[in-house]
């Protein structure tokens, strides 16, 4: 999922798709933050969104366009000399219930009877509502009210256009236009650096910085990695009350979640329990905005060790040392099987062992073979070669010599266990989603 599974010393997603993971306490040892994309878990692959600031503003109109007269068999024809009259387009945020449209558009060639607003968070995803025309003032209206399972968190970016049609058959659509959906029950802080752009509620301002100053740092690893940077503007939403976090929550009623991530919403959007600042900024950013990375570039099989690992291994802060945990379960004869199966889950109650399994295999693969082999294993994935393959076919060895390599590396056996003592550990129901 897209989301960085958060420990929380004391208690609370493992998000994968989107994912979810921002860090809960989970059994006094992790918690899973939540990613969010059209499903509360796995992070779904996206296409990323053309501008890498917030979404531009735009204001002149075209004012004339083609559109129909009719011709000799009383059809309607384009009109050559139609003109179109836009008296302003206005957004009204209704944060956290949704939000609304309003625009004056006119046509010279005859009323408006059709029309729709279309707009996108971020890249890959459309969204629209049909036009309204009020009878007494001629206004046009869309609103779009948050459904189940569709509410999306404060100060997420808005692109929007106007596309209408007059009766003569002409159409017109406007230029984008750019809002925020804002929330104005709270008191909001807001920074943009190169790389993100942060909003933060109920947190010291250091915050902001602290996130801009990880992302900056981040910047050449991730472009190393993936071959590129994001084609869009990250978004951080950062809550310090969690009662402002369940607001926007709509349907979304699991209290264990305490971040969600979104290719959707193009963002993270996490609430600090039982962290520090500096995880959260090192931390659990670095590992959401992966998530999002991996969304934009290539095709993982969500709600795995591989994705959330992958994830991990763009933290610039630890709570403490994965590798050394790794390595007593290694030297303890329990590292359980990567290659074959599933692999070690990453859900439930000791989901966090999951994470830090595959956390260090993607550290030996770059030990090893370099950012660029990092690299060269997305490439293949983003072309459909399945997991194994694509590993195989970067390291020159075959699955089994991977892992055996691999396991030899962090001190234990060549081949795995036949049964892994304690299964129960690693195939539990995740507690934190990627999805809105």
């Amino acid at each position: 999922m897209m989301t960085r599974s958060t420990i929380a010393r004391a208690g609370a997603l493992a998000l994968a798709v989107v994912g979810v993971l921002g860090l809960f306490a989970v059994v006094g040892w992790q918690a899973h933050a939540q990613s969010d994309a059209p499903t509360q878990t796995p992070y779904p692959t996206q296409t990323p969104y053309p501008t890498s600031t917030p979404y531009p503003t735009q204001t002149p109109y075209p004012a004339a366009g083609d559109g129909p007269a009719a011709d000799d068999a009383g059809h309607d024809t384009p009109a050559a000399d139609v003109t179109w009259s836009v008296e302003g387009m206005e957004f009204q945020s209704n944060y956290p219930a949704g939000f609304e449209f309003r625009a004056r558009i006119a046509s010279s060639a005859g009323p408006i009877t059709r029309g729709r607003v279309i707009w996108s968070h971020a890249p890959g995803t459309q969204r629209s509502r049909p036009v309204e025309v009020d009878p007494d003032t001629g206004e046009l209206i869309a609103i779009w009210n948050v459904g189940p399972g569709e509410s999306i968190p404060p100060w997420v970016g808005i692109s929007y256009v106007w596309d209408v049609g007059d009766a003569a058959g002409n159409s017109f659509t406007s230029e984008t236009q750019y809002a925020e959906y804002e929330d104005a029950h709270h008191e909001w802080s807001r920074a943009e650096g190169d790389d993100i752009i942060v909003f933060s509620q109920g947190l010291p301002d250091d915050i902001n910085q602290m996130v801009i100053d990880a992302m900056a740092e981040q910047r050449e690893t991730y472009r190393a990695a993936w071959g590129d940077l994001l084609p869009y503007k990250p978004r951080a939403i950062l809550f310090g009350d969690r009662d402002a976090w369940l607001e926007w929550r709509v349907g979304l009623s699991n209290p264990r979640v305490i971040g969600q991530t979104s290719d959707d919403w193009g963002g993270t959007a996490q609430v600090l329990s039982g962290g520090d600042l500096v995880d959260m900024a090192y931390g659990t950013v670095p590992h959401e905005v992966a998530h999002l990375y991996q969304a934009a570039f290539t095709i993982m099989a969500p709600g795995s060790w591989f994705i959330e690992g992958n994830a991990t291994f763009f933290e610039l802060n630890q709570q403490y040392n994965y590798e050394a945990s790794i390595r007593e379960l290694a030297a303890s004869g329990r590292l359980p099987a990567l290659l074959t199966g599933t692999g070690p889950g990453v859900s439930g109650q000791n989901a966090r062992r999951g994470y830090d399994i595959g956390y260090t295999f993607w550290k030996w693969l770059v030990d090893n073979y370099g950012l660029e082999g990092h690299r060269a294993v997305i490439e293949l994935l983003d072309k459909g070669m399945q997991q194994n393959a694509a590993l195989e076919a970067v390291t020159g060895l075959t699955a089994q010599e991977i892992e055996s390599r691999w396991r030899v590396w962090l001190g234990a056996s060549e081949t795995p266990p036949t049964l892994f003592p304690t299964p129960t550990l690693f195939f539990l129901a995740s507690p934190t989603p990627f999805g809105r």
